[in-house]
């Protein structure tokens, strides 16, 4: 009788124990709270009165829920007067990354430009920490991978509906593949938030036993995987491809010839729709005629396409241009977030050299479409290697755990999630989803995940964590809390302050476009200018107004601040005009060089070589006015005001044949004109005096 007393008090004990270590505070729960809204509202946030609609509300959205989640962490410390912070193989490189982006403000070459763009690369590291100090359950887990699921299947859902035209009435239609946007707002953003949930969702399929769950699953499958197919984006396509063999050889790894025969039926299956897809691809049909389909993801994955697409040779000269600017800062980078800033000014340098202008297209890219790259050119070199040094430890801790987890469930849930980090870590190759709110989100949380599911299985014990107590502070607990409380509330206002601005930009557009009242936008973008005064974009629109409105010095003003946070390809064409109408000549010169090298085309250079050229000629700069004149006339040989000018040069330089052989020119092209009675005046002139003194009377070039 005493024994079975004792083991019944025993098993209370332990009962109580364990309810009391997974007896969450109100603080904890906040947290799990903050993190499922996370996964919920930031791909579903938007704003139509907002420029843009889509992504200033999902960064600010992500911004404000993180520093929510980092406040209840805080108020969790303080309130159990402990702080615990848990050690994993990935602390020591996310913190080092970390610092490199908030180093990189110090040689930034826009410290602005840097500061607004912070917050978004800290945004992931500090949801890591926020998550493996804060969830160690796996219900929790669970929770935010159901949620997670459910999600991206809504998601996979609305982007079929959307496919079939079936949308809200509120959005403006686009067409083709672009009508396949979700809430994202670009096909491109839609896929690289469906590459994330849908190897998990896979993974879950293949280690789950309920036949409901499994059924749910494979819907959930069925809906985002079609959803990714529409899409017709094929980085998407290749990095879940590779994340798909990636879990494969996981699972046979761990289960062997097992997991091979539990899934046989399904595997033929699978290779059986190969083939007929094989065949549907190959042998002509009318389910593969013109605007179908599969003719679409034909055309798409084809190699003769893809060599002639825009985008393909747009991104193969966004690389290159990118490989100039790490050239020039190949160690530590230009900064964080400045590739926007930079990428114009490099970009004319890569046209300039030899025939590149010719055989690859202009672009205005604020993103160099491969992350690798990007980061080097930011950050440098030592920012990438800290990168890859942190991705390379996560595959090296998961891997090398995995074999310890002996729950197949389990083992599918981390596969899934290390899959889902592989699909991003390749689709980053030829594009940017870690710049893109939603995907940074499961991104980040893929990986915080993976070390909490290893961790409680291998860890049985305790979590190995880094405690400090706290108890010399209780006495000021409520001042703590109140500081929190406010500093919370600061930096949320501060960091939504971009998306208020960008709200009153909206406004003032509308009342420019559609009512005409330039005084009520400029009082907007006023408005705009308060809540974000680095917003460079709304400077250069102030500059246009009053430019238009012939109030040049004010409108030089603007222009000068824009100046200094983007880079617009308008911007030293406007410039250079006020400055010419101020009679600045050296800056307008400089001006009009750097617009010359911002034209899409060698055609629309010609206005701005004739504005060049005859600065230089009244600033008696003959030798570089000559130069300007013959590189017009490469582009255009026929056009009159280049002979003209380099006409009244020659004459300047005393170059008597090389000016008659030009107004021969002149009156070529153009024998009625203006100009051709002016050279035909000065090529008489010239003969009578036999040639034998220098031109005594001058010829200014006519500017356009």
């Amino acid at each position: 009788m005493t024994k079975y007393y004792l083991l019944e008090q025993l098993s209370m004990k332990q009962e109580e124990l364990t309810l009391a270590k997974y007896n969450q505070s109100t603080y904890l729960k906040a947290i799990e709270t903050s993190i499922i809204a996370l996964v919920v509202l930031v791909p579903l946030v938007f704003y139509p009165r907002c420029i843009t609609l889509f992504v200033p509300p999902k960064e600010a959205m992500m911004q404000i829920l993180l520093l929510l989640a980092l406040m209840f962490w805080g108020l969790e410390m303080i309130n159990k007067e402990k702080f615990k912070f848990t050690s994993t193989p990935l602390n020591f490189p996310i913190v080092s990354f970390m610092a490199i982006c908030v180093l990189s403000l110090i040689w930034s070459n826009n410290f602005f430009i840097s500061l607004k763009e912070l917050p978004l690369f800290l945004a992931g590291p500090l949801l890591y920490f926020i998550v493996v100090n804060n969830l160690n359950r796996e219900e929790q887990v669970n929770r935010i991978l159901a949620i997670t699921l459910i999600i991206g299947g809504l998601f996979g859902i609305y982007g079929l509906l959307q496919y079939r035209g079936i949308d809200f009435s509120f959005w403006i239609r686009n067409i083709g593949r672009q009508q396949v946007f979700g809430l994202f707002g670009n096909v491109n953003f839609f896929a690289e938030y469906l590459i994330v949930p849908l190897p998990i969702a896979v993974s879950l399929f293949f280690a789950c036993r309920n036949k409901f769950k499994k059924t749910l699953l494979f819907l959930a499958i069925l809906v985002m995987g079609t959803t990714l197919v529409v899409t017709f984006t094929r980085s998407a396509y290749l990095g879940c491809g590779i994340s798909l063999v990636f879990m494969i050889i996981l699972f046979i790894t761990l289960q062997g010839k097992s997991f091979i025969a539990e899934n046989k039926k399904l595997f033929i299956i699978i290779l059986v729709a190969i083939i007929i897809i094989t065949l549907l691809f190959v042998i002509p049909t009318p389910l593969n005629k013109s605007g179908t389909i599969i003719s679409t993801i034909k055309s798409r994955i084809s190699l003769s396409q893809m060599s002639e697409s825009f985008s393909i040779s747009s991104r193969i000269s966004n690389w290159k241009f990118t490989a100039l600017m790490i050239k020039d800062h190949p160690l530590i980078g230009s900064g964080i977030g400045t590739y926007k800033y930079n990428s114009l000014r490099y970009q004319a340098r890569f046209l300039e050299q030899g025939q590149n202008r010719s055989i690859y297209p202009y672009v205005f890219a604020d993103k160099t479409h491969n992350e690798y790259l990007q980061l080097w050119a930011e950050v440098g070199i030592v920012g990438l290697g800290i990168f890859i040094w942190l991705i390379i430890s996560y595959f090296n801790y998961g891997l090398r755990f995995i074999k310890r987890v002996k729950n197949r469930y389990k083992q599918g849930m981390i596969i899934g999630l290390m899959g889902a980090v592989t699909a991003v870590l390749i689709d980053s190759i030829f594009g940017f989803p870690l710049h893109l709110s939603a995907t940074i989100i499961l991104f980040w949380l893929a990986i915080a995940l993976t070390i909490v599911m290893v961790k409680s299985e291998t860890d049985r014990e305790e979590i190995p964590t880094s405690k400090k107590d706290l108890n010399q502070i209780s006495r000021f607990q409520p001042l703590l809390f109140i500081i929190i409380i406010f500093l919370t509330t600061f930096l949320c206002l501060t960091v939504s302050r971009p998306f208020i601005a960008r709200t009153y930009w909206y406004y003032g557009n509308k009342e420019m476009e559609e009512n005409k009242d330039l005084n009520q936008a400029i009082k907007m973008y006023n408005q705009a200018l308060k809540w974000d005064p680095y917003l460079g974009e709304i400077h250069y629109q102030m500059g246009k107004i009053l430019q238009s409105k012939g109030i040049n010095t004010l409108a030089l003003e603007y222009f000068e601040k824009a100046e200094r946070y983007v880079d617009h390809p308008d911007l030293p064409k406007d410039l250079a005009s006020l400055y010419l109408k101020q009679e600045l000549l050296d800056k307008a010169a400089i001006k009009y060089k750097q617009a010359i090298s911002y034209q899409k085309n060698e055609k629309s250079m010609l206005p701005l070589y004739s504005q060049l050229g005859s600065i230089y000629f009244h600033q008696k700069k003959y030798q570089q006015a000559e130069a300007v004149f013959r590189n017009a006339l490469e582009i255009d040989n026929n056009f009159v005001n280049f002979h003209y000018g380099l006409a009244s040069v020659y004459l300047q330089q005393n170059s008597l044949e090389e000016a008659l052989r030009e107004l021969q020119k002149v009156i070529e092209l153009a024998p009625d004109s203006q100009m051709a009675k002016n050279a035909q005046e000065m090529i008489q002139k010239i003969a009578q005096e036999k040639l034998k003194a220098p031109a005594t009377e001058t010829v200014s070039p006519p500017s356009n």
